[in-house]
């Protein structure tokens, strides 16, 4: 079995270290123009999750609107093929939806106190 050489080891955590310092470095330089863009996108995320439930609220009415030609005695082979595939729509949109939704949820509670800390220094 092989022994690292220890010298080797301490450059390469060395090497590391300078890496990291200069990233947190970087962190720190911008710390505040991240946590804006960080809630900027949170918020852009729960707009999307609700603009696929309007999309599908919109593709329902289009599927019923099918639906009530196919009722009405439409037998055209492609009103029940826009029926499958609208409602197949819909679901899709709806699960989407809450995933985009639960998504949101959780970065909104993962980050809340590193935005709250940043309202208050704002302040």
């Amino acid at each position: 079995m092989h022994v690292p050489n220890p010298l080797v080891l301490k450059e390469l955590e060395d090497e590391e270290l300078a890496q990291l310092k200069t990233v947190y470095d970087e962190l720190w330089r911008d710390a505040r123009t991240m946590i804006k863009d960080m809630n900027r996108t949170i918020k852009s995320v729960f707009f999307q999750s609700w603009f696929m439930f309007v999309l599908a609220l919109m593709q329902f009415l289009s599927a019923h609107q099918v639906y009530m030609d196919i009722v009405r005695g439409s037998t055209r082979a492609l009103d029940y093929f826009y029926l499958v595939a609208i409602s197949l729509g819909v679901v899709v949109m709806v699960v989407a939806g809450i995933w985009t939704l639960r998504g949101y949820n959780e970065l909104k509670n993962r980050y809340a106190r590193v935005i709250e800390l940043e309202k208050r220094l704002e302040d």
